[in-house]
C-alpha cells in the first residue's frame, strides 16, 4: 500500500463562532503547505469545521517519501585545511572522501549522500503540532493543570491513516479512533471507522452536520421555508449566515413574532438588536419594508418547538423594547443640544476631542462642497451633525447605527433632508465595494472625514506601518479615491492637504512634510485600486510619473493609457519614445526649436509635419482632459517616427543639422509625455 486516505480531527469546548472558518481553512492550509514541503503527494483536500470540532481529510495521501540525493558545498580549495577537515567531520567522512566541484567562482569541495525517504507516519506528528501552532489565535488559554494553549479546551482528537492510528500526542492527550457526537442528540462516543467514513458516521450516528458550507445551505433552505409560512421575505446576510453556522451542528429553523408596535421604531434599530443579540433572521415584505417577524436557528430537534419559539419571543420582546425605549428618549433632545458633550469625548489625545474634530471637517466640508458645486451651506451643516448621534443612548447601545440614527434624529429636528442624509452617508464606503454617498454634500463631508484623519495622524507622525494600520487609514484612503474617482469630483489633493492641515491646532510635522508624505501614501494605494481592475503595474508608474494633481484626472490619464495599449502601434511607439529618450539623455535637447529651413530630407520632413498636427490637436484634447483622443492621436506618431530613425542619421556632422534633429525629438518626446511616460510601457 504505497497511498492511504488521512484524517485529522480536533475536539474542543465550543469555538468562536466568528472565527471558526478562518480556523478550519487555516489547519487545511497549514497541513497542506507542510506535506507539500515534505514532498509528500494527495488527492483531494476536504476541511470541516462546528462549534465542536476541526478537521481535515486528505484523499489518498502518499506513505512514503521518495529516496533523494543531499548536496552540500565546502569551503573553496584555497580554504584553509582546518575549514575543509572540519567541512568534512560535519559530514561524516573524511576529507579524501569529498568530491571537488568547478563553479563560476573556482573550485569548491562538495558532499553528496542519498537519503532514504521517511515515512510518513513518522513525519504527521510533527505536521499536526505545527499546523496548531500556526492557527490565527488572538489569545490562547489554558485550562485544567495542563500547560497546553488552545483557543478553548481540547478533549479529543482523532489522528489517523486509512483505519490505523498514528501515534502522536496532541496538548497532552493521546490518539484515539472516537469522536463526540451532538452534545444533546447523542451521548455515547462514536468509533470512527475510516477517513471515507468520517462524515457519513457523525451524520447518522452522531447527529452532526461537520461540513459547514452544507449547513449554510440548510438555513438558508429552512429559512426560505420559514418565511414563506408568514407570506414575508428573509433577509439572510453573509455574515449572520456564517456566524448562525458556526453556531450549531444540526440546525433547526424557527419563525417567532414580535410585537407590532415595535415596528415605529427604525428597522435598522430592530434588525440591529434581534442580529447582534439573539443571531436571529429578520423578515421583509416584497417593497422591503420589515414584518413583525424572525427566524432564529436551534441547535437541537425540540420535541415542543413552539415551547421553543415562545422561549425566544419573551427573549426578543426586551432586547425591543429597549430599543424602543432608547429612541423615544433620545427624541427629546436635538442633535445640536448633544455637541457640547462631544468637548469631553477624546477623538486622539494629539488631535483633540470630537468637538475639535467636528469643527474641523465642517470647515473642510464647506470648502469641498464650494469646489464640486455642492451646497456649502449644506454640507457644513451636516458637518456640525456628523458625530452627535454618538451621544445618543440608541447609538451607544447598538454602535453599528452611528450615522443611520443622526440621520433619523435629524429628520426628527426638522433639518434638510440632504443635511440629515449626509450625516449618515458620510461614513460610506463603509468597507471594499460598499455604496457611495448619494448627494454631492455627502460626499464632501465623507471626504473631509477621511482627510481630516489622515492629515491629523500623519502630522503627529502615526501614519500605518507595513503590519499594523490601527485606525483603517488604508481603508479610508481607498474609499476616499472610490468618492473622487466614481463620482468624478476634480479635486486638487495638495491643495486639500494643506486646507486641511491649515485646521488643525498643532502638529508635529511641518505642512511640506505632512503634504509629501500622505499625498504619496494616498496615490501609492491607486496601484492596488488598478491591480483589482486587472490594470498593469506599468500603466500606474507611467501616469504615476506625470504626478497628476487629482485622483480622477489621475483616473483618466490609467483608463487612456490602458486603451492606448490596445492598439496596434502602441508597443512600437513605446520602444521608439524609449529610444527617443536615451538619444535626448546622452546628447541634449538640441537647438530648443525646429528650424524648417534644416529639414531636408523626406523623412524628417514627414515627421515634423505629423508633429504638427499631432500637437494641434493634442491642444484641444488635453485642454478637455480627453486623454484617450490625445493618446490614439500619438499612433499617427508610430510610423513616421520608424521610418526617420530608419533612414536619418540623427547625429549628423553638420552641428546645426544635428541640433535641429535632437529639437525635433524632443518636440516628439513632450507630446508622448502629455498623458504620462509612454516610455515605461516598453519596459
Amino acid at each position: 500500500m504505497s497511498h492511504a486516505d488521512f484524517l485529522f480531527e480536533l475536539g474542543t469546548e465550543e469555538l468562536p463562532p466568528k472565527s471558526l472558518q478562518t480556523l478550519q481553512n487555516a489547519l487545511r492550509d497549514s497541513i497542506v503547505k507542510q506535506l507539500a514541503a515534505l514532498n509528500l503527494t494527495h488527492g483531494p483536500v476536504t476541511a470541516y469545521a462546528t462549534p465542536r470540532r476541526l478537521a481535515v481529510i486528505i484523499d489518498q495521501l502518499q506513505l512514503q517519501q521518495a529516496d533523494r540525493q543531499e548536496s552540500r558545498r565546502g569551503p573553496s580549495l584555497s580554504a584553509p585545511e582546518k575549514a575543509a577537515q572540519g567541512f568534512a567531520r560535519s559530514c561524516g567522512v573524511e576529507l579524501a572522501d569529498l568530491d571537488v566541484i568547478d563553479t563560476d567562482k573556482g573550485q569548491y569541495y562538495n558532499f553528496e549522500k542519498n537519503v532514504s525517504g521517511a515515512p510518513t507516519s513518522s513525519l504527521l506528528a510533527a505536521v499536526i503540532e505545527q499546523a496548531l501552532t500556526d492557527l490565527p489565535i488572538a489569545k490562547r488559554m489554558r485550562w485544567g493543570a495542563s500547560r497546553a494553549e488552545f483557543v478553548r479546551p481540547v478533549h479529543w482528537f482523532i489522528l489517523m491513516l486509512n483505519n490505523e492510528l498514528v501515534d502522536a500526542n496532541v496538548f497532552g492527550l493521546s490518539n484515539g479512533s472516537e469522536t463526540r457526537g451532538h452534545r444533546f442528540h447523542c451521548q455515547q462516543a462514536i468509533t470512527i471507522d475510516s477517513p471515507a467514513s468520517y462524515a457519513k458516521q457523525l451524520r447518522e450516528e452522531g447527529q452532526v452536520i461537520v461540513d459547514i458550507e452544507e449547513r449554510k445551505q440548510i438555513i438558508r433552505d429552512q429559512v426560505a421555508v420559514e418565511a414563506e409560512k408568514v407570506g414575508a421575505n428573509a433577509v439572510v446576510s453573509d455574515s449572520l449566515l456564517n456566524e448562525v453556522s458556526a453556531l450549531v451542528e444540526w440546525p433547526v429553523s424557527l419563525c417567532g413574532k414580535f410585537d407590532e408596535a415595535f415596528l415605529a421604531v427604525p428597522a435598522q434599530a430592530l434588525i440591529s438588536s434581534m442580529a447582534e443579540h439573539q443571531k436571529y433572521f429578520h423578515l421583509v415584505d416584497d417593497q422591503g419594508d420589515i414584518q413583525p417577524y424572525f427566524i432564529t436557528v436551534s441547535n437541537i430537534v425540540s420535541k415542543d418547538p413552539q415551547a421553543v419559539i415562545s422561549g425566544n419571543e419573551r427573549v426578543i420582546r426586551p432586547r425591543l423594547a429597549d430599543a424602543s425605549f432608547f429612541f423615544e428618549t433620545d427624541k427629546k433632545s436635538t442633535l445640536e443640544s448633544r455637541n457640547p458633550a462631544l468637548e469631553k469625548v477624546v477623538f486622539q489625545a494629539d488631535l483633540g476631542t470630537l468637538a475639535d474634530k467636528t469643527r474641523r471637517i465642517a470647515s473642510l466640508a464647506g470648502t469641498i462642497a464650494t469646489q464640486i458645486g455642492a451646497d456649502a451651506g449644506k454640507a457644513t451643516r451636516a458637518g456640525l451633525l456628523a458625530k452627535s448621534d454618538l451621544n445618543t443612548e440608541m447609538v451607544l447601545e447598538f454602535g453599528d447605527l452611528q450615522g443611520l440614527m443622526g440621520h433619523v434624529y435629524a429628520l426628527n429636528d426638522g433639518e434638510d433632508a440632504i443635511t440629515a442624509a449626509a450625516i449618515e452617508q458620510h461614513y460610506w464606503p463603509k468597507f471594499a465595494g460598499d455604496k457611495l454617498p448619494e448627494s454631492a454634500e455627502a460626499s464632501a463631508l465623507a471626504l473631509a472625514d477621511r482627510l481630516d484623519t489622515l492629515v491629523g495622524l500623519f502630522g503627529i507622525n502615526q501614519p500605518p506601518t507595513g503590519s499594523k494600520d490601527p485606525y483603517a487609514l488604508r481603508r479610508a484612503t481607498v474609499g476616499m479615491l472610490r468618492i473622487m474617482i466614481e463620482q468624478e469630483l476634480d479635486l486638487d489633493l495638495a491643495s486639500l492637504i494643506e486646507e486641511a492641515y491649515s485646521l488643525h491646532a498643532s502638529l508635529k510635522q511641518d505642512k511640506d512634510q505632512v503634504r509629501d508624505q500622505l499625498h504619496g501614501f494616498i496615490i501609492e494605494r491607486l496601484r492596488a485600486y488598478y491591480d483589482d481592475q486587472n490594470i498593469k503595474t506599468e500603466v500606474y508608474l507611467a501616469v504615476n510619473a506625470n504626478k497628476p494633481a487629482s485622483p480622477l484626472d489621475f483616473d483618466r490619464r490609467v483608463k487612456a493609457v490602458n486603451h492606448f495599449l490596445t492598439l496596434d502601434s502602441a508597443s512600437s511607439l513605446a520602444e521608439a519614445n524609449k529610444r527617443v529618450a536615451n538619444i535626448l539623455t546622452k546628447n541634449g535637447k538640441g537647438s530648443g526649436q525646429v528650424d524648417k529651413a534644416l529639414l531636408t530630407e523626406a523623412h524628417e520632413q514627414a515627421l515634423a509635419q505629423a508633429v504638427a498636427q499631432v500637437s494641434s490637436a493634442n491642444q484641444d484634447s488635453i485642454a478637455k482632459g480627453d486623454y484617450q483622443s490625445t493618446l490614439s492621436a500619438l499612433a499617427n506618431l508610430a510610423a513616421p517616427l520608424q521610418a526617420f530613425f530608419a533612414s536619418t542619421m540623427v547625429m549628423a556632422d553638420d552641428e546645426a543639422v544635428k541640433n535641429n534633429r535632437l529639437a525635433l525629438l524632443s518636440s516628439i518626446q513632450t507630446e508622448l509625455a502629455r498623458v504620462a511616460n509612454i516610455a515605461l510601457l516598453a519596459q
